[in-house]
């Protein structure tokens, strides 16, 4: 089996293909935004893993992803894909009237349409939905290695809000939402004097680790560092770096403050 790593997932340090440029314009994007999908050496490749992350560029990301699995496909090649991080991993219910649970439908896309064999993804953030037990996606825990790296002895480990009690089996606050950047928390958590680390998912914004960071510092906290495993936005994994004490973040996305990798929990699930 070989790997093919998509555009955004050429970060990653892992010995695998990648879509070639167009032979005229030496590019994988034409200049009205259209993708072009190329791989070359089809005709030797008889089972394959394609692996993609779904930031930075998640709309674009999608068209290269689709475009590879329908390449595999017409070629016969036994196909396979992991997701560091799934796109459309919030719109995860259909939250109004007329909207769409996007990533269920991109899931279920991926894995009829193409005929894919395995699903895998790292630490979905709607891991905990109804829905999510009939999707064919085996799920990749990135938490034990984030722990591998804390540099604090004896700590306690809580989540920012509900969401994460739900998926992580944490403590953590209420959460009341006023804009994408702000949020408020309450409650009380039993941390008065002891180390914190502070897990979530996701960091986009950054708004609700800040808030937690201030609410763990109010009950007496001694430090308070963060851990994540997606760093969607820049900005906002920015806003965190600069207001805790430590931040453990992996490279399941693409980010200069990545410290913990994904790579070898990635190639473990595929084994």
């Amino acid at each position: 089996m070989e790997y093919i790593v998509t555009p955004s997932a050429e970060h990653l340090d892992v010995d695998a293909r990648r879509l070639a440029e167009h032979p005229k314009n030496g590019s994988r994007q034409f200049p009205d935004g259209e993708v072009y999908v190329q791989l070359d050496g089809l005709d030797s490749l008889d089972e394959a893993a394609v692996i993609h992350a779904g930031q930075p560029h998640p709309n674009r990301g999608l068209a290269y992803l689709y475009g590879t699995l329908a390449l595999l496909d017409e070629h016969d090649v036994t196909t396979r894909v992991a997701f560091t991080y799934v796109p459309y991993s919030r719109q995860d219910e259909a939250f109004y009237d007329g909207s769409l649970n996007y990533v269920r439908s991109l899931l279920e896309t991926v894995t009829r349409w193409y005929d894919v064999t395995g699903v895998y993804a790292v630490d979905p953030h709607f891991s905990h939905r109804e829905w999510y037990r009939d999707v064919p996606v085996e799920t990749i825990r990135a938490f034990p290695a984030i722990q591998d790296s804390v540099e604090m002895d004896d700590y306690v480990v809580v989540g920012p809000d509900l969401g994460a009690v739900e998926r992580f089996g944490v403590p953590g606050f209420r959460k009341e939402r006023e804009t994408a950047y702000d949020v408020e928390l309450t409650g009380e958590l039993d941390v008065d004097g002891r180390d914190v680390l502070v897990f979530d998912d996701i960091v986009a914004t950054g708004g609700t680790m800040v808030d937690a960071y201030r609410r763990l510092r109010e009950q007496g906290a001694e430090s308070v560092q963060a851990a994540a495993v997606h760093g969607v936005i820049d900005e906002g994994v920015r806003r965190v770096r600069n207001t805790f004490d430590a931040l453990y973040l992996t490279n399941s996305v693409a980010s200069e403050w990545a410290s913990v990798p994904v790579e070898p929990l990635v190639e473990r699930a595929l084994d």
